[in-house]
């Protein structure tokens, strides 16, 4: 009776502490209501979808594009990838954001081996970040394992003037190819975070 007791109370004095850290990594849904997508500042040639969500409690908008939706059947495994910006109120203004977040999904068996970003692009160039965060989720069939990294938006933007971008975390790489390419730049450009000179042009 006494063990049960206490497990019962280590339970309960868990249970606020892991809510607060889910609380504190990303809002809720019920916070989260359709956002305005902010105009571009060029034409970005990419068929991925840009979406935005308004969080009516922090009073900020959270812009993401999902440039690799994920594969897992049979021995295929591959990871998403989600990137985010989030910027005061409904429409950016002043200077782009400092970081860009990027979700890396992967699913069982497949499971990263450490707890890094790694960035390969241009000739040669690179950059790493440590991970801010990572929880893994049940699912229905499967467990799904998430890592959240806060990528610095000017080092992000110098890769992306490159035509291929290798980004792996933990022996799991994707390359960024072009499509891809275009979607973030799309979206750090509509956050005024993609230098105009960098740009595609418009009539290429």
């Amino acid at each position: 009776m006494l063990r049960c007791l206490t497990v019962t109370l280590g339970v309960c004095l868990l249970l606020p502490v892991a809510s607060a850290r889910l609380a504190a990594q990303a809002p809720t849904s019920a916070r989260l209501t359709k956002g305005s997508i902010p105009p571009s500042h060029a034409k970005f040639r990419h068929h991925k979808k840009l979406q935005a969500a308004y969080d009516s409690v922090a009073d900020s908008t959270h812009l993401s594009v999902r440039t690799h939706k994920g594969q897992y059947f049979l021995n295929v495994q591959r990871p998403r990838l989600t990137w985010m910006v989030v910027y005061a109120g409904r429409q950016p203004s002043g200077a782009g954001p400092a970081e860009v977040w990027l979700e890396f999904r992967t699913q069982n068996p497949q499971i990263a081996l450490d707890s890094r970003v790694d960035f390969l692009y241009g000739t040669g160039q690179r950059f790493e970040v440590p991970s801010a965060g990572a929880y893994s989720d049940p699912g229905v069939l499967t467990w799904s394992h998430f890592m959240r990294f806060p990528i610095p938006t000017a080092s992000l933007a110098e890769a992306l003037q490159s035509q291929k971008v290798l980004v792996s975390v933990g022996r799991i790489a994707e390359y960024l190819e072009p499509e891809q390419l275009e979607a973030l730049r799309d979206l750090l450009s509509r956050v005024g975070a993609y230098p105009p000179s960098a740009a595609p042009d418009e009539g290429a």
